[in-house]
């Protein structure tokens, strides 16, 4: 009698949580916790899970209010730098392109699926996480300027320039990145002979074969006389190809939201993220070094060969999800 009692009064306090003030809360609940219970048993039962994941999400709300508290915390007499307009100008102006690059790339760039751009060295000494100096060695670093991506609309930067070194690396992604030589990028297509390798290359479907891919690549693959690997040193004149594969999660990952108790810098979040928000394709690009300037910063030209839908890896029920590193 009492436990008939107890499931009914379950069965209506999950029904009324569902339909009054805290139903804005079950919306990042799972979609079996969110729909209505079918019976007094499901009603109870449920009423737990609930409360359990309540308690999770609010645990890990409190994880991210003092995790942001800590990344924004100022030491006393200490504020973070506020660019002058002056100085964003400055910026814009040292990402602009020089126009006889332009120019001298009209044909190629009159083509949908190319671009220009100006990569600078990663400088640690310029940028901490209150401060961006712009003087001195500094007059001519750029804020975020040592990446790039080629995938329109991406969140994370597929090439990095650091250390004298054009590196491939983005998040839960597979690149190779190959020199090709002096080869005029209107004269290339994914057909081409000195494309055919990445072209072909096979990615991986399951998490410990991309794994080992990943290793693989990191140390280089021979192929016809040409190295494919995540480093490439770049030189003025030439041209390289670089294959992008930035998988897709297949887990749901909402529910392994609920079901692990994480802060905000957990990789399932990140996950989460770039599957919402990141451009996630399969793309081959050739791009050429057109110019250098004395303190080491090149310019780009680039041409998207080929797209496709980026594979799905899915991670076993009770395996940790990290990145491919």
């Amino acid at each position: 009698m009492l436990l008939h009692a107890a499931k009914t009064v379950g069965l209506g306090i999950v029904l009324l949580l569902m339909t009054v003030g805290v139903a804005g809360q079950l919306q990042s609940l799972p979609p079996e916790l969110r729909r209505a219970p079918r019976n007094a048993d499901e009603a109870a039962y449920r009423q737990i899970q609930i409360q359990r994941a309540m308690e999770r999400q609010q645990r890990w709300d409190m994880r991210q209010a003092e995790a942001d508290a800590h990344a924004n915390a100022v030491k006393p007499g200490e504020k973070p730098t506020t660019l002058t307009e002056e100085d964003r100008k400055r910026l814009r102006e040292l990402l602009t392109p020089n126009v006889d690059d332009i120019i001298a790339n009209e044909e190629l760039l009159k083509q949908s699926g190319t671009g220009i751009f100006r990569l600078f060295p990663n400088n640690s000494n310029c940028e901490s996480k209150l401060r961006v100096r712009v003087d001195g060695e500094c007059s001519r670093h750029v804020p975020g300027g040592s990446v790039y991506s080629f995938r329109e609309g991406a969140i994370t930067p597929d090439l990095h320039f650091n250390g004298g070194w054009l590196i491939g690396d983005s998040f839960f992604s597979q690149i190779l990145i190959a020199p090709i030589g002096d080869v005029p990028l209107l004269d290339l297509t994914a057909s081409s002979s000195q494309i055919r390798f990445l072209s072909s290359f096979e990615p991986a479907t399951d998490v410990p074969g991309a794994r080992q891919q990943y290793a693989l690549i990191m140390k280089g693959i021979e192929s016809d006389g040409i190295k494919y690997s995540k480093y490439v040193r770049p030189e003025l004149g030439k041209s390289y190809a670089i294959r992008i594969i930035a998988y897709r999660n297949g887990n749901n990952l909402d529910r392994r939201l609920v079901r692990e108790a994480v802060g905000p810098d957990h990789p399932v979040m990140m996950f989460k993220r770039v599957n919402e928000e990141d451009n996630r394709i399969d793309v081959l690009v050739a791009f050429r070094i057109v110019r250098k300037e004395d303190d080491g910063n090149l310019t780009i030209v680039w041409k998207e060969l080929s797209h496709r839908k980026a594979p799905v890896l899915r991670f076993a029920q009770d395996e940790e999800m990290t990145d491919l590193k």
